[in-house]
């Protein structure tokens, strides 16, 4: 009996360990016009008029290794604007989130529901978690970092 109790001390030892509220987000990923999106970087601008900064999220495929460099994208990405400060924000209301289909310059969709969590923020990089959906085409959801273009 007490091999017994002794195992089960133990298990439940091991499993208060197992939080699922500890796991780690995977990267920002879903799809953009039915393919497959894998977030690799991005850029942030502030907006000069405001506290706001324009954002673009690229794919794994884009080619480009510096994204302020990047003016145009080939590849499906995601922009949206929001604010380099910690929080919660609802889309639609407090964000804008758009889907811009591959190499298509005035087609792009606005997510219908979804979120950002600002996690962080320090020294002009961002760490956040977002889900957005505009339908079952075109949403993401995960975890991405981000760099101030200055």
């Amino acid at each position: 009996m007490s091999k017994l109790l002794k195992s089960v001390f133990i298990g439940m030892m091991f499993f208060q360990h197992c939080n699922p509220e500890k796991i780690q987000p995977s990267l920002l990923e879903g799809v953009i016009a039915g393919a497959t999106y894998r977030y690799q970087y991005g850029k942030a601008q502030q907006v000069v008029t405001t506290d706001l900064f324009d954002t673009q999220l690229f794919s794994e495929d884009q080619i480009e290794e510096d994204p302020c460099l990047i003016t145009f994208s080939p590849r499906g990405y995601i922009s949206l604007k929001f604010p380099f400060e910690e929080g919660f924000y609802q889309v639609p209301s407090d964000v804008s989130i758009t889907f811009h289909q591959p190499g298509v310059t005035d087609e792009s969709y606005q997510a219908t529901s979804g979120f950002i969590e600002v996690l962080g923020v320090n020294l002009g990089r961002i760490n956040a978690y977002m889900e957005a959906n505009y339908d079952s085409l075109n949403r993401v959801e995960g975890t991405f970092i981000l760099d101030n273009c200055y």
